[in-house]
């Protein structure tokens, strides 16, 4: 099971560990898509929390109930969902945009996986089987 978290056309690679601004690096996937396409919810889950942030933008962590935890950043819009609500695989969640500090050009959904609740590991072989 599972759902591509892009629910549209859609074109990444592999850039987990790329260097990114203030000498960070990338710890998620890219995926970019054309602005206002539907991010969907990767498998059942709880939206854990919905967040605003300079960096993120517009941001939900979900967790599926598997217990894997996901990171969905720089939306345009949440769809229309709340704190600890619960959505099933599919389910959409946001819509695909550039807030935060993604350029206005390229809009993209940052997506980042995290086996347990843990640590990030690269999402590209899990989103690549799904998408």
């Amino acid at each position: 099971g599972g759902a591509c978290p892009v629910a549209g056309a859609v074109s990444f690679s592999d850039s987990w560990g790329d260097a990114r601004s203030g000498g960070r690096a990338h710890q998620g996937v890219d995926m970019i898509a054309a602005r206002n396409t539907p991010i969907v919810a990767i498998y059942s889950g709880t939206i854990q929390r919905l967040t605003d942030g300079s960096l993120s933008g517009l941001a939900i962590w979900f967790r599926s109930d598997g217990g894997d935890t996901f990171f969905y950043a720089h939306l345009e819009s949440f769809a229309d969902v709340s704190n600890g609500q619960s959505v099933s695989e599919g389910q959409v969640i946001g819509y695909n945009g550039s807030s935060g500090n993604a350029p206005e050009f390229l809009p993209h959904l940052h997506f980042e996986y995290h086996p347990g609740g843990g640590g990030p590991v690269n999402p590209y072989p899990l989103v690549r089987d799904l998408c």
